[in-house]
């Protein structure tokens, strides 16, 4: 039977923390409908798959308790943070959907969206399970759990200073990313433009119709049949998205 030094048991626990902290920020897994014991249950056979893997040498069993303590709180950031990093591929998306359901006049209806956690139109939810299924389509799920373990080559586990000098770059990223969105909606955006301009000119010329209640269903029909026609740009913005958002999370872990 094999018996385990304390240096194995804390290198073990410290891989344990940074793939828990990633688990419970990551895509689809990390979700309010997913149990917090499945979580963990998948953080520890992820770090039982990775641990021989992982250069955990320079760990030795005579280091001070603060240490630790420092070892382990970095962990959990370099996990939550790539997790985090992780989602803003389906943050864009959502920021889209909710744009165009503004537009559209129905942002008034709020569905539970369990992919995001939070209260969201029934278009933001369609755009979002979209963007779930190519996800998953291309093996994203794959790629990232690939890139987590990556991480212990960038930052190794005896590393006990953290660079924040990424965290500048966090607006940056933002502001791409709502470029991004507004990609995503310009169609919708454009077409409920020219609609409104062209039932303001109706409504002049015909004073009787009463506009605000004749624009609404025509918004709608003309939104959804923009949608339907530009489905196929959709994905392709949504492959340039993911492919940003990739870029910008190993940017982020380059930088520690």
């Amino acid at each position: 039977m094999y018996n385990f030094n304390m240096t194995e048991i804390l290198a073990f626990t410290l891989v344990f923390l940074r793939l828990l902290g990633f688990v419970v920020t990551m895509p689809i897994v990390g979700t309010v409908n997913v149990s917090s014991s499945t979580k963990a249950l998948l953080a520890l056979i992820m770090t039982s798959i990775v641990f021989s893997q992982v250069g955990w040498n320079k760990i030795t069993a005579d280091i001070e308790s603060m240490t630790i303590i420092t070892l382990a709180v970095k962990e959990i950031f370099i996990g939550v943070s790539f997790g985090f990093l992780a989602r803003l591929f389906f943050f864009a998306i959502s920021m889209a959907g909710q744009i165009m359901s503004v537009s559209l006049g129905l942002s008034a209806a709020q569905l539970f969206n369990p992919t995001m956690g939070e209260s969201a139109t029934a278009l933001d939810q369609f755009y979002v399970l979209l963007a779930t299924l190519f996800f998953l389509a291309i093996n994203g799920h794959h790629f990232l759990i690939s890139g987590i373990f990556d991480s212990f080559q960038l930052i190794p586990l005896s590393k006990t200073s953290v660079s924040l000098l990424g965290f500048q770059d966090i607006g940056e990223t933002a502001h791409k990313l709502m470029a991004f969105a507004l990609k995503l909606s310009a169609p919708i955006l454009v077409s409920i433009l020219f609609m409104n301009v062209a039932i303001a000119v109706v409504g002049r010329t015909v004073p009787q119709i009463n506009i605000l209640i004749t624009s609404l269903p025509i918004n709608a029909m003309a939104g959804f049949f923009v949608l339907f026609i530009s489905m196929p740009l959709l994905i392709w913005q949504m492959s340039d998205l993911l492919n940003l958002a990739t870029a910008e999370m190993f940017k982020f872990l380059k930088s520690y």
